[in-house]
C-alpha cells in the first residue's frame, strides 16, 4: 500500500496489485455524437465532462447519461473567461454567470456570490464532481495565481455544502506549463496548498506535454508528476490523449486521462498567452487543415496525407486494418474518425486497466510502442504517387517516409527509456492513487460507488 511521508510499496501487493485507471471523456460541441458513442458503449468508463455554457443545451444528454450511470463532471470554464484572449469565446456563456462579461474576469470575481452560482448549477444539474475554477499559471505570477485559486475553493465547497451539494467533490485544475513543475517553489507550494485544500483530485492540463511520446520528456514529467503523491490524491492528466499520457498512465504517476474525440486532446497554451492562430484538430468541413488518428499509429496525420497513403498499393490495408475495423476507404475512415481515435483512446487505458501494476511498462511497450513502430515503418515504405499528392496539396509529401520512420525511431527510443525509469531507484515510482468513480447519482448510496 501506499504510506503517505515515505513513499514506500510493500513489493508482495506490489506485484500482484492492479489498480484501475480513469478514462474521463470531454464531451465540447458534439452531444449528438457523444449520445450515439454511449448507446455504442464506446465509453465503458462512465465518466464525462460538460462544458458550463452546455448544461441547458444538452440537458437532454445529461439526463442520459445520469439514467446510465455516469459519473458527470462540471467544467466552469473559469480559466476561459480569466484569459485576455479566451474570454469572449463560448465560454462567455457560462450559465453560472450573471451577465456576459465585457472582458477578462479577474481574481475578485471570482467571490462568495460566483460561488453559490456555481454551486447552485452543479446541485441543480446532479453533477457529481465541479473542476474549481482556476486561471491559467504563468511563471511570474504563478504563487499568487495558486494561493488565490485555493482560497475559491474554499468558498465554492462552503458554497457546495450550503446548496444540498455535500456529496459532490471537487477537482482542482491545475492550467500550465509542465516546465513550471519543475521550478521547486511552485511544486512545493502546489502540494502544500492541496494538502489543506477540499479538492478530492487534481487535474492538470499541461503545455509541454504531447500526444506522441518523447523518451526524455516521459522521464522529465514522471519525476515531476510522482511528487505529487504526497497530496494523496489522485492525478488526472486533462486534454490528454495519445500515447505520452497513456506511458505516463502506465508508469503509474497519474490515475486518469481526460479527453475528447480528435478534440481537447492535448493542450497547447499558445492561444492563451497571444491571439489565436492555431487550426483547429477537427474533421469539421470548414476550409482548414483537417488532421485525424488512424488505428494502430497513434499519431495525427492531415487528410491529404491520409487520402494519399491510402491511394498507395496496400494502403488501405496497412491503414485501416479493414479485418479488425471495418472501414475499408478513406471517405468511410473520415466518418468515423472521431469514433475510431475515441475508441481508441479508451480500450487503451482500459487494457492497460487490466494489467498488475508492475507490468504495465512492459504493456505499453510491446502492445503499444513496438506495434505502433512496426505500423509506421510499413507506411514508410509505400510507394506515393507525387502526381496525385500535388493534386491533395500534400504540403512536402517527400518528407513523409522520413517522419514516418524518425517517428518509429522515436517509439523505439522511448520503449528503451520505459525499462530504465522502471527500474530507476533515484525516480522510485509507486502505484497511482487510484480515481474513485461516484454512482448512478447523488443520491445514490456508498454502495453504488465503484472505481
Amino acid at each position: 500500500m501506499y504510506l503517505r511521508d515515505m513513499n514506500v510499496v510493500k513489493l508482495d501487493d506490489f506485484r500482484s496489485h492492479t489498480t484501475p485507471l480513469a478514462s474521463i471523456i470531454r464531451v465540447g460541441d458534439f452531444n449528438q455524437q457523444f449520445a450515439q458513442y454511449v448507446s455504442q458503449n464506446l465509453i465503458p468508463g462512465r465518466r464525462a465532462v460538460v462544458d458550463s455554457y452546455n448544461v441547458a443545451k444538452q440537458a437532454d444528454l445529461l439526463n442520459e447519461l445520469k439514467a446510465s450511470g455516469f459519473e458527470l463532471t462540471l467544467d466552469t470554464k473559469a480559466a476561459e473567461l480569466a484569459c485576455a484572449f479566451k474570454w469572449s469565446g463560448q465560454a462567455r456563456k457560462a450559465e453560472w454567470l450573471e451577465k456576459e462579461p465585457r472582458g477578462a474576469l479577474s481574481s475578485t470575481d471570482f467571490d462568495e456570490q460566483s460561488a453559490a452560482r456555481i454551486a447552485e448549477l452543479a446541485v441543480k444539474n446532479g453533477f457529481h464532481v465541479v473542476l474549481s475554477p482556476s486561471r491559467y499559471v504563468s511563471e511570474g505570477s504563478a504563487i499568487k495565481t495558486l494561493e488565490q485559486d485555493h482560497e475559491f475553493m474554499a468558498l465554492l465547497r462552503a458554497a457546495l455544502d450550503a446548496a444540498g451539494g455535500k456529496r459532490i467533490k471537487i477537482a482542482s485544475s491545475f492550467i500550465g506549463r509542465l516546465s513550471l513543475l519543475g521550478q521547486d517553489a511552485i511544486t512545493d507550494r502546489l502540494i502544500e496548498l492541496h494538502r489543506t485544500s477540499p479538492a478530492d483530485s487534481m487535474w492538470m492540463r499541461l503545455h509541454g506535454l504531447k500526444r506522441d511520446p518523447g523518451p526524455s520528456r516521459i522521464r522529465t514529467a514522471a519525476r515531476r508528476l510522482e511528487l505529487f503523491k504526497k497530496t494523496e490524491l489522485p492525478l488526472v492528466l486533462d486534454y490528454a490523449a495519445g500515447l505520452e499520457p497513456l506511458t505516463l498512465a502506465a508508469l503509474g504517476v497519474v490515475g486518469g486521462l481526460a479527453f475528447g474525440a480528435l478534440a481537447n486532446d492535448q493542450f497547447s497554451d499558445a492561444t492563451w498567452v497571444s491571439p489565436s492562430k492555431s487550426l483547429d484538430n477537427s474533421v469539421a468541413n470548414d476550409g482548414r487543415q483537417q488532421f485525424a488518428r488512424v488505428p494502430g499509429l497513434g499519431r495525427n496525420f492531415s487528410h491529404a496525407e491520409l487520402r494519399l497513403m491510402s491511394e498507395a498499393t496496400k494502403g488501405k490495408r496497412l491503414l485501416f486494418d479493414p479485418a479488425n475495423t471495418g472501414i475499408s476507404s478513406f471517405d468511410e475512415f473520415k466518418k468515423k474518425a472521431r469514433e475510431t481515435a475515441l475508441k481508441e483512446g479508451v480500450e487503451a487505458i482500459g487494457g492497460l486497466s487490466k494489467v498488475p501494476d508492475t507490468r504495465r511498462t512492459h504493456h505499453i511497450r510491446t502492445t503499444h510502442l513496438d506495434q505502433n513502430a512496426r505500423k509506421a515503418r510499413q507506411l514508410a515504405n509505400l510507394e506515393l504517387d507525387q502526381k496525385r499528392a500535388a493534386e491533395l496539396k500534400v504540403r512536402s509529401p517527400e518528407t513523409l517516409p522520413k517522419r514516418l520512420n524518425d517517428y518509429a525511431g522515436s517509439l523505439d527510443k522511448t520503449g528503451q527509456v520505459l525499462e530504465k525509469i522502471a527500474s530507476d531507484s533515484s525516480i522510485r515510482l509507486t502505484k497511482p492513487i487510484p480515481l474513485v468513480r461516484l454512482g448512478t447519482s447523488i443520491e445514490g448510496s456508498e454502495g453504488s460507488r465503484s472505481q
